[in-house]
This record gives structure tokens, C-alpha cells and sequence, in this order.
């Protein structure tokens, strides 16, 4: 991909630069908030060479694949930051009222929800994936360990368990200590993380954000008969939520000379009380009653369960809402060490892949050909994406075909018992994501979702003559 040529075609066809408000990117999208909709050209943004296909919601959302969104995006960045405040074509005021009224058009208040807590977890998403995949070759190293050292009755020398003893005669044991200090410096501290992200979302105090998710993992806790992460993330997301809105609150009647030292202690003062005595017993309940929920349904459900669910990712993540369900798979590996649900989501990768297989070898079309060629391989290795914009979407009964055939694989997850120790991307970048050495049970998931998708499609493709279409 010519990064440059994508970058200023997509300038060209929003309106140009003086038309962006805000530019950013997650792992496949580039994200704009542009000030007027109506210069936006969506036809000639789909028409870019590299461009897998746009989604219109509360932002312009144009994806490019993996590592190429990034790249794209900083072009735009760049570019934006040379432009004179004065290009801008409508005044704060005027942008913003704009803005809201857009927002309240599009969007439901269930939604809105989904969005902020997407937009929250986006940044950490890179350090998600990279300490979910560190955790699973800590994983391997572990089990492997302890396997050998059941099957040969290795006993425990002095501080050594005896896992680690079988790892330090391998020469591994430094490694693995490495490893785990690593991932668990994300995992043990993502409160705070979330507590800066959130703040950013809410426009609130990035720090004092992060303060307060501090405050959730805190050690001296149990004094106050709280436990450390009671609550989870969703109460630290909560709580920065309502600080942002207490602090505006507070600015408003603190003298100006004043401000920099009254209102950050009587913020932190409310806030906290406020977390400690309500948010977080509060948002324990609610936690517990989620995972609970979830278990259950996967318990009771069984097998159908894990289809209707896989079957549903691909719509949310048509939508960019399946980032809103993070904090649900991180609670289920705070609480259990096992994250299943992320397991039966990341079967519609398997889905779209089957469903793009079946539409490349369909197609007359050669410009949809290049598109399946260059989106499959990096669906099979990472993310679904390419596949769902680029390919199954256009296609328009491959998306539908290729939902039911995730099911397939989300009943097969449930029945093989399959779960992850860590949440990341899907395809192949996820098997060190598989807990219990499940690895050959994921691929076999994998394949069963895949195969009946292709086969859906390819049935469903010779029915609608898809095969004789030359457009």
C-alpha cells in the first residue's frame, strides 16, 4: 500500500483537511470526526485502492487492515497539523451543536455506552494482545513443566516448587519469572490504565483518573472490608465517569485563584468516598451478576449458547461494539483465570474467513478477487475485519452465511470445552491465547467454523448465481 496516495485520497474525499475535526486509528480503521457530514463522499472512499470498506456512525470510520491503519492515520495527523486554526469552516459553537445533533440522530443511549467503553479500551488493545500472547508462551513453558515434572515425580528443593525446578534445570526459569513480570505489570495494574483512558473519553483529568483506579487495587483495602478489584473495571470506569461530571461541577463554584488546589482535593475527597463506600460493593454486585449471567448461559446453554453468540459477533463487530465487551472477558479471567467468551467471539473470524474463501473462489470479479486475495491471509492470522468490509459485507449474503457458520465453531468451542487465559486478536494470533493446552481443540473449532461457512456461502453463491456475475 502506497500510505501517502490512501492518506491524501481519503483527505480529498472528506472535504479536505479544513473539514477534520479529529483523526485516530484502532488496529484495522482509521476514525475521523469530520465537521461536516455532507462533504463526505462515501462512494469515492470505497473506491480507494486499500480501502476495505467505511462504516458511517458517530465517527467516519474507514478500514484499512492492520499496521496499515496506524500508518495512515499519522499521515493524516501530519498533514493536520500544519493547517491554520482559521481553515476551520464552522465556529466551536456551531461545530459542537452539530456534532450533538448528528450523535442524538445515530445513536441510542445503549449504544452511546458501548461506544465510550470501545473508545476506552482501543489504546490499551496493543498492550492487551502483546501481554495476552507473552502470557501464553508463559503459559506453554508452565504447563510443560509441570506435566514433566507430575509424569517423573519431581519433588520441590527448597523455595522451588516443583515446576520450577524442571524449568531451572531447562534453563528456563529466568524466562519464564521475565515473562510473568511483564504481563502481570499490565493484568495487575489495568485498573489504572482504564482509570487514564476513561478520563480522557469523559474529557476529565487524566491523572486523577488513574488515581482513582489506583484506589481499586489498593493492598490496604481489606481493612475497609473491600477486597482489591471489587468491582472490576466497570467500577472504575463508573467512577471516572462521575468524577469528570463532579469535577466541571466543582470548578464552577471554586474562586479561579484557587481552582489548581481546591478543586483536584475536593474531587479526590468525594470520589473516593464515593468509591469505596458505594461505586465499588455496588458495582461488585453488579460484576458478580454479570459473570454469573454469562457462566450460566454457557453452562445451561451448552452448544446452542455458543452458536447464537458466535454467530452474533460478526454484526457487533460490523459495528466496532465488540471492544465494549472487554471488561466482561478481563473480569472473567480476574475471576476464574479463563476468559470463554472471548473464545466462542473469536470463532467469527473462522466464520468470515470460510464465507471470503467461498466469495474469492465465486467471483468473476477482479477487482473483488484482489481484494479476497490480500484480506484472507491476514483475517487467518489476526483479525476479521478485511474480510467482514472488504469481501463479505459487498457480497452482501456471504456476512449472513458466514455469521451461521461461526456458530458452527462457537458450538464446537463449547463442546471441546475450549477457553483463553488472555484476550487479544483471533485466527492463529490466538492460540498462545489458549488455556489448558487446548490448542488442537481451537484449531479443530477453528476449522469447523470455517468449513461451514464455506460451504453456506458456496451453496448459497451457486443458488443466487453469484458465480456467473462478472460485477
Amino acid at each position: 500500500m502506497n500510505y501517502n496516495l490512501v492518506g491524501n485520497a481519503i483527505i480529498k474525499h472528506c472535504g479536505g483537511l479544513a473539514n477534520f475535526v479529529h483523526v485516530t486509528n484502532c488496529m484495522t480503521r482509521v476514525r475521523m470526526t469530520v465537521a461536516d457530514q455532507t462533504q463526505v463522499d462515501m462512494q469515492a472512499l470505497k473506491g480507494i485502492d486499500g480501502v476495505l470498506g467505511v462504516v458511517e456512525d458517530d465517527t467516519l470510520q474507514v478500514i484499512v487492515g492492520p499496521g496499515k491503519s496506524s500508518k495512515v492515520a499519522t499521515i493524516i495527523n501530519d498533514l493536520l497539523k500544519g493547517q491554520p486554526a482559521s481553515d476551520t469552516p464552522l465556529s466551536d459553537v456551531e461545530l459542537k451543536a452539530k456534532q450533538a445533533r448528528e450523535k442524538a440522530k445515530k445513536q441510542t443511549r445503549t449504544k452511546v455506552i458501548l461506544k465510550h467503553i470501545a473508545n476506552i479500551f482501543v489504546p490499551i488493545l496493543p498492550a492487551l494482545i502483546a501481554a495476552g500472547i507473552l502470557m501464553g508462551l508463559n503459559n506453554v513453558l508452565v504447563n510443560s513443566a509441570a506435566s514433566w515434572a507430575m509424569a517423573n515425580h519431581i519433588a520441590a528443593l527448597g523455595d522451588f516448587s516443583p515446576t520450577q525446578v524442571v524449568l531451572d534445570q531447562r534453563h528456563l526459569l529466568g524466562l519464564s519469572h521475565f515473562l510473568d513480570i511483564l504481563t502481570k505489570s499490565l493484568f495487575g495494574f489495568l485498573a489504572i490504565y482504564t482509570g487514564v483512558t476513561a478520563a480522557r473519553e469523559f474529557d476529565g483529568n487524566i491523572i486523577m483518573g488513574g488515581l482513582l483506579g489506583a484506589i481499586t487495587i489498593a493492598p490496604q483495602l481489606p481493612e475497609l472490608g473491600l477486597m482489591p478489584g471489587q468491582g472490576g473495571l466497570i467500577g472504575v470506569i463508573f467512577c471516572v465517569w462521575l468524577m469528570c461530571l463532579v469535577e466541571k461541577q466543582v470548578r464552577k463554584v471554586v474562586p479561579d485563584v484557587l481552582d489548581v488546589v481546591l478543586t483536584p482535593t475536593i474531587v479526590l475527597l468525594i470520589m473516593t468516598s464515593a468509591l469505596l463506600f458505594v461505586i465499588m460493593p455496588a458495582a461488585g454486585i453488579v460484576s458478580d451478576g454479570i459473570l454469573h449471567g454469562l457462566n450460566g448461559l454457557l453452562a445451561k446453554g451448552g452448544i446452542a449458547a455458543g452458536f447464537v453468540l458466535s454467530a452474533l459477533f460478526p454484526f457487533l463487530i460490523s459495528l466496532g461494539l465488540h471492544h465494549g465487551l472487554f471488561p466482561i472477558h478481563i473480569e472473567m479471567i480476574n475471576a476464574t483465570g479463563h476468559a470463554p467468551l472471548f473464545a466462542i467471539q473469536i470463532m467469527s473470524n473462522a466464520g468470515m474467513v470460510g464465507a471470503a474463501t467461498a466469495v474469492l473462489l465465486l467471483t468473476r470479479d477482479p477487482v473483488m478477487k484482489k481484494i479476497a486475495r490480500g484480506a484472507i491471509p491476514t483475517s487467518i492470522l489476526a483479525v476479521g475485519e478485511p474480510t467482514i468490509f472488504g469481501v463479505n459485507i459487498p457480497a452482501g449474503f456471504a456476512f449472513i452465511t458466514g455469521s451461521i457458520g461461526a456458530g458452527f465453531g462457537g458450538m464446537m468451542v463449547v463442546l471441546l470445552g475450549v477457553s483463553t487465559n488472555g484476550v487479544g486478536a483471533a485466527g492463529l494470533s490466538a492460540l498462545p491465547l489458549i488455556a489448558d493446552g487446548k490448542y488442537l481443540q481451537y484449531i479443530l473449532s477453528w476449522l469447523v467454523g470455517c468449513t461451514a461457512a464455506f460451504v453456506l456461502t458456496w451453496i448459497v453463491g451457486k443458488v443466487r448465481g453469484y458465480d456467473k456475475a462478472t460485477a
